[in-house]
């Protein structure tokens, strides 16, 4: 059984503790836009943003972004939390695209769309290679090893250009080729 997106929001709360308070997951997210800031994006959208985390920080550090999430209840828990950050319900154009841990409940041709949807340049990408006993619960459809992500880009028109140890240790990222 598939959990709601009131569940979803509520254990990425409560028991994974994906939010600002969280030292450890903001100093990741922190790590993450120090790695991007080497690209010197114009635009950055956080796409299926979740807590926000990733794009307030982004925003704290100056990074013109727009947080992206299909889930209303996630769209308004960072409206309330982050007043400052620009949250939309589908994806706008952007010259890179924060593309952390959202793949694995995509199908391939959901990505394709939202990634021509975007447009953009370069993909700061990172999705589990594992398979769990609770995937389906999750709402995980698309799981695959790196190298079957890599070809899957190659199609898409992207080459991996850097393999960076965030926001995960399977993380790639990609420019448009």
């Amino acid at each position: 059984m598939k959990i709601s997106q009131d569940q979803f929001l509520k254990a990425e709360l409560e028991i994974l503790n994906l939010t600002m308070s969280n030292a450890e997951f903001v100093a990741l997210a922190e790590s993450v836009a120090e790695y991007i800031s080497q690209y010197a994006p114009e635009s950055v959208i956080d796409f299926g943003c979740g807590t926000g985390v990733y794009s307030e920080v982004a925003r704290q550090k100056g990074y013109n972004i727009v947080a992206q999430d299909i889930f209303k209840p996630h769209r308004d828990y960072c409206k309330s939390n982050y007043p400052d950050l620009t949250v939309v319900a589908k994806p706008t154009i952007a010259e890179l695209m924060l593309f952390i841990e959202v793949a694995e409940h995509m199908t391939n041709g959901e990505i394709a769309v939202a990634v021509s949807k975007i447009n953009p340049k370069l993909i700061l990408f990172s999705s589990t290679p594992h398979t769990t006993d609770n995937d389906e619960r999750w709402g995980h459809i698309n799981i695959k090893q790196e190298y079957e992500w890599s070809e899957f880009w190659r199609e898409l028109g992207f080459e991996v250009i850097d393999r960076p140890k965030t926001p995960t240790l399977w993380a790639m990222m990609l420019r448009r080729i």
